[in-house]
């Protein structure tokens, strides 16, 4: 075989490869083989009924899907966009297929007159909301225990086409349709969930968690669904490939179809749902990273609102997120005529190479304890989760948040108190209530036990005894930051750079971003063993290395 990357094709040895079903991939100038793991012996243990053909549609077994929309004696009367004869004639086929699989089926008034055509997207502001059950992308691969390693990924082809719609409901999606060939007119109505509608992942989402309930998963697997996408995991391969084809067996039952094509067989590497997950690690794809990198200058508001819905995605991997994208949402606050400057095309640049070098993500561990070094700096909360793999703190997420504006007045160590606390609810996200240790720079638990009505209300030492103090699995410690300085009486200046992790809490010590500068002196309560509360002192120090 003979491999040029940069032809478009490697024709010799090219038909056996794509026969075997192997991929190359050349990554860092090293050839990389994927190759598809389903074999014969494995498809015949499968029910050929799963697999997506394109004759017929999936159906569950299920009680029709009823849609509530608001002010329903109001019809929503939008006119059918014109379509041009060539885009006529390619959906012609479409339509046809999706008519004789009964997705789709005509419509007419009692008296044979034609309906008002209903646009969707109207049809989606005016329709009833019913309460979210779709899981949260940032935290939903937290769940994969970091020891398994192989993984399966079952994508169900069509899916939302395989949940029937209750037919009181079936003449809110009607449209009309125009014969390329006859040029007669029809109106058509939708049989089954629709694509394109805004309760149509939710409403799936429900009915395959239900489905799913009935499914006997084997006691060292893991599975996750994420919409249309079921991603399973275990420790052992063959104790997978039993499980993946065991769930396939069971979808097809159920009158699901999964698209052959795109089933991940028993991989080590999957790529889920944009993701790619190993053992232990997770990470954005290289197609993720290279679509936002490719994405321009965003011309308008409503351009700036997508690239941070984009980056959004991304904020857990994005070392202080909030502050790196703070131009981007006051330039939504800014007036019209505001336009995109070149200090903000040096902004986004920067922003792009943060996310090009993006490093992999550790898959928290629950029967470990976690890490979490929080610090506060211009009125926002900054954070990095941590786990401790083979001596080594690798990190689980990034954190920041913007402080809310009262809290921007106050002293830093009283905003600390709130940086601690908005991060460890964020935290709570994923460690699903496991052992956390809480290491900033200040004595937070002891700033809040002083009360200090001067800058929190009673509401706010409420939520915060709540958060910090009330909590069995939290413990706080205080942690010297790397830009920071000791003094002791027993020692004299040393960088924190020299001292690794938490320090016992001497009798008396001082913080200075560096020595000569202004310091805050820390001194032991008279009446007690907590470090009493902080003054500023406007010393020099002259004793230092």
């Amino acid at each position: 075989m003979l491999l040029v990357e940069e032809a478009d094709y490697n024709l010799l040895g090219r038909d056996l490869i794509v026969a075997l079903g192997i991929n190359l991939i050349v990554r860092n100038s090293q050839i990389m083989v994927s190759i598809y793991k389903l074999t014969r012996e494995d498809e015949d243990k499968i029910n050929p009924k799963v697999w997506h053909t394109g004759k017929e549609a999936g159906k569950l077994v299920m009680e029709p899907i009823s849609i509530e929309i608001e002010r329903p004696e109001d019809p929503i009367r939008i006119r059918q966009y014109p379509i041009p004869l060539e885009g006529r004639r390619g959906l012609k086929p479409i339509i046809e297929d999706l008519i004789r699989k009964g997705i789709l089926e005509p419509l007419k008034k009692p008296d044979g007159s034609y309906r008002l055509v209903q646009d969707l997207r109207e049809v989606n502001k005016r329709t009833r909301s019913r309460y979210p059950v779709v899981p949260n992308p940032y935290t939903l691969l937290s769940k994969v225990p970091p020891q398994h390693q192989w993984f399966s990924v079952v994508d169900l082809k069509d899916a939302f086409w395989a949940c029937p719609l209750a037919k009181e409901s079936r003449d809110i999606f009607a449209f009309e349709w125009e014969d390329p060939k006859t040029g007669r007119k029809q109106q058509l109505r939708s049989t089954k969930l629709p694509q394109g509608f805004t309760e149509s992942p939710n409403l799936f989402g429900q009915a395959l968690e239900k489905i799913l309930q009935a499914f006997s998963t084997p006691p060292r697997i893991q599975i996750i669904q994420y919409v249309d996408d079921l991603l399973l995991s275990g420790e052992d391969e063959v104790e997978v490939r039993e499980a993946t084809i065991k769930l396939l067996n069971f979808l097809g039952e159920k009158g699901l179809r999964v698209s052959k094509g795109k089933l991940q067989f028993v991989e080590p590497e999957v790529k889920y749902p944009g993701h790619l997950i190993s053992k232990g690690s997770r990470r954005l794809s290289p197609e993720r990273i290279a679509g936002i990198l490719s994405l321009p200058p965003p011309p308008s508001k409503r351009e700036i609102r997508k690239l941070l819905g984009l980056l959004g995605y991304c904020r857990l991997r994005i070392e202080r997120y909030t502050q790196t994208v703070k131009f981007l949402y006051e330039k939504l606050t800014e007036g019209h005529n505001k336009k995109w400057t070149k200090e903000d095309d040096d902004k986004l640049e920067k922003l792009k190479l943060k996310l090009a070098s993006i490093p992999a993500l550790s898959l928290p561990s629950l029967e470990k304890p976690f890490h979490l070094y929080v610090n506060v700096e211009k009125g926002v909360a900054h954070g990095v989760l941590v786990q401790e793999w083979g001596g080594v703190k690798r990190p689980v997420a990034y954190l920041s948040k913007m402080l809310d504006p009262v809290s921007h007045g106050w002293p830093v160590c009283i905003q600390a108190i709130a940086a601690t606390a908005i991060l460890l609810e964020e935290s709570r996200n994923l460690t699903f209530g496991g052992k956390l240790i809480v290491c900033t720079p200040h004595a937070v638990r002891n700033e809040l036990n002083q009360k200090d009505e001067k800058w929190l209300t009673d509401s706010r030492i409420l939520k915060y005894e709540a958060i910090l103090i009330d909590s069995d699995d939290l413990t706080l410690e205080v942690l010297l930051t790397t830009e920071a300085a000791i003094r002791t009486k027993e020692r004299r200046w040393i960088h924190a750079s020299k001292i690794k992790g938490p320090v016992d809490e001497p009798k008396e010590w001082t913080i200075t971003s560096e020595p000569g500068d202004t310091k805050l002196t820390l001194k032991r309560g008279l009446g007690g063993n907590e470090l009493g509360r902080p003054k500023w002192s406007k010393k020099h120090t002259q004793d230092h290395t």
